[in-house]
Formats: C-alpha cells, sequence, structure tokens
C-alpha cells in the first residue's frame, strides 16, 4: 500500500507533546514556540530529507502563500518540487532550464529560507553578470520575497545588492545573510577576490545565468568557499556551449558522449552533484494538458516559438528544450565535438624542452576590449609529433590614474616583464598591427626590439601552404590575413598538433562566424569584431592573441599541418621532422608528407 500523506503530515507538522509539553518536530522536541520557528528549526535539523522537504514548503505557505497578501509569491509547482528535491540532496547542483521555468525565484526562496533558518551562521552569495540584470532576475525574486516577511532580522541595501543579518543587539553582520556578487566577465578579477576570505559555518553559492560567467567563479567556489564547513554551490542558466561556465559545471560524470543530450533529464556530474533538465516541451503546463501555472511554458508559448525560432534552431534548443547545442551545425567556423575528438583540449607530454611564443592582441578603446597575451609552447611530443600547446592567457591593465607614464608605455612595459619571465625571444612574438596598432608596434620596438612580427589582420593572406596534404596557399583560401590564422587552426587541431584550449578559449573560437566570399575565386572570410561582438557580447581577444601565437609558431618556428604515417603496427608513431626541414617543405609546392 502506497504511504498516506495525511498520517505523515500528522509525524511531521509541528505540535505540543501532550507528555513533555515541549513542541515536537518530527520528533525532536524543542521548547513551545511559534509555528513559523518550529517549521525553521525543523528544516534546519531534522536527519531526513523529506522532513526538510515539506518544511520548505510550509515555510513557504506561511511566509509568501497567506491570506494577509494579494496573491501567492511562491507557488509549489512539479518544476520547483524537483528543483528543491535535488537541492536537498545534492551539495552541488546544476540546473539547465527553458526560460521562464523559474530557476531564479525558486533558489532566491531557497536561499531565503536556508538563511532564516539558521540567520547567525549562514551567508547566501549570489552571482550574476550585473546589479541591474540580477534585478530582473534572482536579486529581484529576492527583494520581493524578502520585503513581505515581517519581523526579519535583515537590513536590505538593495543599492549594493546586499541583505545583511541584523543580530539582538541591533548589530549589522556583514558575514551573514545574503549578497550578491556582480560577476561579468570583465570583473571576473574582482568578482573573484570577493570570494578570497570568506569564513562562515554554512556558504551557500548560487550562480544565476552562470553560462554568462567565466569558469574562474567555478573555481574559486570550489577552491576558497568550499572550506567553510558547510558549502553548497547551485548553478543555474538557459544551456549554451559545453566549454562556457555552466557547460562546464554541469558536465556529465562520464564525459559528453556518455548521455543522450537531446532526452536525458537528468545526470551525474564529474564535480560529484547532480544536473536536472527542465525542458519547456515538457512543461508541467504541457503535461498536464491546461495552463495550470501561467507563469511557466505554456502550449501557445511553445507554437509561437516554433514560427518565430524554428524546432530546430539553436535559440529554440537553448531556450526552449535547454539542450547543449552542438556547434557543428551552426556557421561557426570551430565546433565544440571538433575540440573534444582532437584533444586540443588536452596537454602535451614533452620529448624535450620546447620553444615558448607569444601572441598580443592590443586594445585602444573603452569599449571592453582586453589587451591579451597568450604564451604558447611549439616543441616535439614523445609521439613525434610537432605540435603547439598553449599555457597561458595574461590580461594586461593600464592604470588610468597614473598620469606620469602614457597608457601605451604601461602596456608595453608589461610586455616586456612577462616575455621575458617566460623566456619568449622578441623574434618568437606576433603583434597586431591593425589600425591604431601600428604606432603602438613603434613604441614595442623602441622600448624593447624591432625583431617581433607584426601581423596586420586586414591585409593579404600569407604566400604559405596552409597543411602539407593540400598545394593551396593562405592567399588562394582566405579573403584577409585574419581568416588565415583562424583557419589554420583548424587543419592542425585535425592533425592533432594543438593542445592547451581553454574553457574560455574554446568559447570564444566556437562562437565566431565565417561566410565564403565570391572574388574572382571562392574564398573564405570571417565576420568582423564589430559583428562578433554584436553577438557575443565583447571582442574575440584570446582567440585573437592566440592565433597570433599560433601563426607565430608558424612563421617563425616552422609548424604546419601534417598527418603523421602510420608504422608497420598501425600506431600513430612517426620520426621527427627537423624545423628547417618543414621551413624547406613548406616552400616546395611539391611536396607533400614529410616523412
Amino acid at each position: 500500500m502506497p504511504p498516506d500523506p495525511t498520517k505523515r503530515k500528522r509525524v511531521i507538522e509541528p505540535r505540543i507533546d501532550p507528555d513533555s509539553k515541549k513542541m515536537d518536530v518530527g520528533g525532536l522536541l524543542i521548547p513551545p514556540t511559534s509555528t513559523l520557528t518550529a517549521l525553521l528549526y525543523g528544516f534546519a535539523h531534522h536527519p531526513r530529507v523529506v522532513a526538510k522537504e515539506y518544511y520548505f514548503w510550509r515555510i513557504c505557505d506561511e511566509l509568501w502563500n497567506h491570506e494577509d497578501l494579494p496573491e501567492p509569491m511562491m507557488v509549489r509547482h512539479p518544476w520547483a518540487e524537483q528543483m528543491i528535491r535535488a537541492a536537498l540532496k545534492n551539495k552541488y547542483l546544476s540546473v539547465g532550464g527553458s526560460a521562464s521555468s523559474g530557476k531564479s525565484h525558486t533558489m532566491a526562496a531557497w536561499g531565503i529560507v536556508n538563511w532564516l533558518s539558521q540567520p547567525r551562521d549562514t551567508l547566501i552569495l549570489m552571482t550574476s553578470t550585473t546589479l541591474r540584470e540580477a534585478r530582473k532576475r534572482i536579486w529581484g525574486s529576492v527583494i520581493s520575497l524578502l520585503s513581505v516577511i515581517e519581523g526579519a532580522p535583515i537590513k536590505i541595501r538593495d543599492s549594493i545588492g546586499n541583505a545583511a543579518y541584523v543580530d539582538e543587539r541591533e548589530n549589522l553582520i556583514e558575514r551573514a545573510g545574503l549578497s550578491l556578487i556582480a560577476a561579468e566577465k570583465s570583473k571576473t578579477r574582482e568578482a573573484v577576490g570577493k570570494f578570497i576570505g570568506i569564513k562562515q559555518k554554512r556558504v551557500i553559492l548560487i550562480g544565476d545565468e552562470l553560462s554568462e560567467l567565466s569558469e574562474a567563479i567555478l573555481n574559486a567556489g570550489l577552491t576558497n568557499l568550499s572550506k567553510n564547513p558547510h558549502f553548497q554551490m547551485i548553478g543555474m542558466a538557459n544551456p549554451n556551449s559545453r566549454f562556457d561556465a555552466f557547460g562546464v559545471w554541469s558536465e556529465p560524470k562520464n564525459g559528453w558522449d556518455s548521455v543522450e543530450i537531446q532526452n536525458a533529464d537528468e545526470w551525474e556530474t564529474k564535480w560529484g552533484g547532480k544536473y536536472i533538465r527542465l525542458d519547456g516541451e515538457r512543461s508541467p503546463n504541457i503535461l498536464l494538458g491546461e495552463t495550470k501555472y501561467p507563469w511557466l511554458p505554456t502550449a501557445s508559448k511553445l507554437e509561437e516559438d516554433r514560427i518565430l525560432l524554428g524546432p530546430e534552431s539553436r535559440g529554440y534548443m537553448r531556450m526552449v528544450r535547454a539542450i547543449f547545442f552542438d556547434s557543428d551545425e551552426t556557421t561557426g567556423i570551430y565546433a565544440e565535438s571538433e575540440l573534444s575528438n582532437s584533444g586540443a583540449m588536452g596537454k602535451v607530454d614533452w620529448a624535450n624542452a620546447p620553444t615558448v611564443v607569444a601572441g598580443i592582441d592590443p586594445a585602444f578603446t573603452n569599449g571592453g576590449d582586453r589587451t591579451i597575451l597568450s604564451i604558447a609552447e611549439v616543441g616535439y611530443a614523445r609521439n613525434g609529433q610537432y605540435v603547439c600547446q598553449f599555457t597561458e592567457m595574461i590580461h594586461l591593465n593600464d592604470d588610468a590614474t597614473n598620469k606620469a607614464v602614457p597608457r601605451t608605455y604601461q602596456i608595453v612595459s608589461q610586455i616586456v616583464e612577462h616575455c621575458k619571465k617566460h623566456k619568449v625571444s622578441p623574434e618568437n612574438v606576433a603583434v597586431d598591427s591593425t589600425g591604431a596598432g601600428a604606432p603602438f608596434c613603434d613604441v614595442l620596438a623602441g622600448e624593447w626590439s624591432p625583431n617581433f612580427m607584426r601581423v596586420t589582420f586586414g591585409g593579404k593572406a600569407s604566400d604559405k601552404r596552409v597543411s602539407m596534404n593540400s598545394q593551396l596557399t593562405g592567399e588562394e583560401l582566405y579573403v584577409n590575413r585574419v581568416s588565415e590564422l583562424w583557419f589554420v587552426g583548424k587543419e592542425l587541431m585535425r592533425t592533432k598538433q594543438i593542445y592547451g584550449i581553454s574553457s574560455d578559449l574554446a568559447q570564444e573560437m566556437c562562437a565566431r562566424n565565417y561566410d565564403m566570399i565570391k572574388t574572382g575565386s571562392l574564398k573564405v572570410k570571417i565576420e568582423s569584431k564589430i559583428e562578433f561582438k554584436s553577438r557575443f557580447g565583447r571582442s574575440p581577444d584570446l582567440a585573437d592573441a592566440a592565433f597570433l601565437a599560433l601563426d607565430c609558431a608558424r612563421q617563425r618556428l616552422g609548424l604546419v599541418a601534417v598527418d603523421p604515417p602510420k608504422d608497420e603496427k598501425g600506431a600513430g608513431y612517426r620520426k621527427r621532422v627537423t624545423i628547417k626541414t618543414l621551413g624547406q617543405a613548406l616552400q616546395n609546392n611539391d611536396s607533400h608528407l614529410l616523412s
């Protein structure tokens, strides 16, 4: 026989024990108190998940669904139940959901109830891109839910995204309460800095719209905040790329190939947590056959989205189906599966010490562009392949308050310092000299050395062969130099000669689109920075710097795409080829494969 829910309610619901005259909270005896206080005590201390779940929803009823309010503020529905149940069972939780799935509102309630249950000892941290954007999502829900709680021991400071605990002596306790941390990618360092040194008995980090944040937020949570006695991390987003922060957080325990992305509703993650998916096509309204929860996806809204976006489009898959979409089906230069299958995100086992190269993409505007110094290593792997491995992406920042040293000279000084530190010779450095980059390069030449490579993105593609498998040169295939830089990496990736691609770099690589242009012959042209920035929200500075380093390896060190011949046993080992031989072969149109 199935369990009787009314019996369970009678057992768990707080009541006065007739024998002890104490309040019985699911078997826990405490001094007589209010129903709400007893419910909060039960939520905090009862050992059984089923009891905690019951207390959570009863607390929601007491706080936000009572008759004094014009309408219920925390409605219990199947998706909310699924999220809360998963949050109760998992230290690490990833929630991928369609638009309007109630993720932010439900987790705002989760944070508030957790804090109220142990207000002195609990800090709820919430991250979003900006305070302005957070007010439209999770922080807006926090403020609306907190504002109707009478007598809550808290001081709300909405202007700075903070609600701090006020103790019985009216002292403001900053390390307890709820706090929003703006963590847009341009302010990642500041956001991560706020995590350092946080000490509290209970810390819960809720990352809203995690796909828009840097992976560094994940790392900061797992390395710094997890040191607190009780720590939980919840990440939420509309799924996008497998390589953005949310994709990394949601990766299945046994890799992406271990789950059927379009059909799976949950899986274990590599972090030891749980991923749950809220598919708009299986919204509670759809399954019920009626619109019981009008704020969740409805049949009419789904039909509108199908017409507007197309049922197979990336937008529909992401915003309705909550699916991590493979960029193979877009006009992106790189595909996520391409990076995964090539091993490009792995590390090199070097046969000997590699040569260090660098690419520099300087920024000259205040539009959010970053000056990036990309460090890479070039040499022979133990399998005999001549390869390139990206090792570090360094963000260079100028000090606007330093009026004594011009901005350009500040950046140049940092470049020289980092290159010397990483033992990069000037001749193994490539710099974007497009537009304002030309005078920048003049300063770099004067302050350091004129021997570095100047690369004009809008200039002609080179006369070098793209691959040893093809007789075609860069100028025959590509409209301009920057198109060549970006596409040469595809050949090197196919031949498994690129390694060390980070998640942030992979995201930019997969986001840039291209087109085929008729200029006498059909040539490849990648989209402009302006076009990319309008779609992606920022310039592809990491990728541009990385491909400059790769081009330096190609032009100065003879890196070229070469398929390793098989030995007699079919293994992929080949004997080493000297840089001199590679250079000669590149200039020889009769050469096909190096042996």
